[in-house]
């Protein structure tokens, strides 16, 4: 597979490797000293079935250890932007991609992003203390400029979460514009240390899904137990290119 790298400080062949190290290094301190303003007990994990250090169900954390190592590999340990999709409503993309998220963060050097991608049933304003003013669409639309006015802590540490926004007519446009590319390619560069994810609509039923697989360095499909057909899943993974889809995750929860 190959996994795009548009972080320019390491994809720099002239770039003297030392001032990469002192990059790297000063952007782990910065992660390592980021300033949580909120953060959710361990009951409230519990309840909301989000890992974290500690947490007592061992299975899903040794699970999500798992893939978030499987992803580190494809990716060559750089960072990345992995799509999250279904086939279907109710597969539970949005408890992946969040659960995806905190296992890279269980590292002290590693940040993650969330983005939700999915204007029509967007399910991370329910991770959010406060209901958010702004989100991805009113920046892809231009009424903010600034990426820190859609960036939300979301009480999970290292972690930030962009909502969706407005709900708008223009998603697909929205998600196919050079805007979205330079978006991304700068929220990545930020810090060489950040992981990026986004949470979509069901791949088969939207487009906006199709628009932003192209986008990507990865992607993981997610099938929820019993609700769909295999020649529905089929569709999903010829929907995703080959040499992006990093793997199938069969939902039961």
């Amino acid at each position: 597979m190959t996994v795009k790298n548009s972080n320019l400080q390491f994809s720099d062949v002239n770039e003297p490797p030392i001032t990469a190290i002192a990059m790297k290094n000063d952007s782990r301190k910065q992660i390592r000293n980021m300033n949580d303003e909120w953060l959710l007990t361990p009951t409230e994990l519990d309840e909301l079935k989000i890992i974290y250090p500690g947490c007592q169900d061992d299975k899903s954390i040794n699970d999500y250890r798992e893939l978030r190592t499987k992803l580190l590999k494809i990716s060559n340990n750089e960072n990345f932007v992995c799509m999250v999709s279904g086939i279907n409503k109710g597969a539970g993309t949005t408890h992946i991609a969040v659960n995806l998220a905190a296992s890279i963060a269980l590292d002290h050097s590693k940040t993650a992003l969330i983005i939700d991608c999915n204007s029509y049933s967007p399910a991370l304003n329910d991770y959010l203390k406060e209901t958010p003013e702004l989100g991805l669409s009113n920046f892809l639309e231009e009424e903010t400029d600034e990426i820190e006015d859609i960036i939300y802590p979301s009480g999970i540490r290292r972690i930030r979460i962009i909502p969706a926004g407005v709900r708008t007519e223009h998603a697909a446009e929205n998600f196919s514009s050079e805007k979205m590319e330079q978006f991304i390619a700068m929220a990545k560069k930020r810090y060489p240390d950040r992981y990026i994810i986004l949470d979509t609509p069901p791949i088969g039923h939207y487009a906006e899904s199709q628009i932003l697989a192209s986008i990507c360095d990865m992607a993981i499909l997610v099938v929820g137990y019993g609700q769909v057909s295999t020649s529905q899943v089929q569709m999903g993974i010829d929907l995703i290119s080959s040499d992006k889809l990093a793997g199938i995750i069969l939902n039961n929860k």
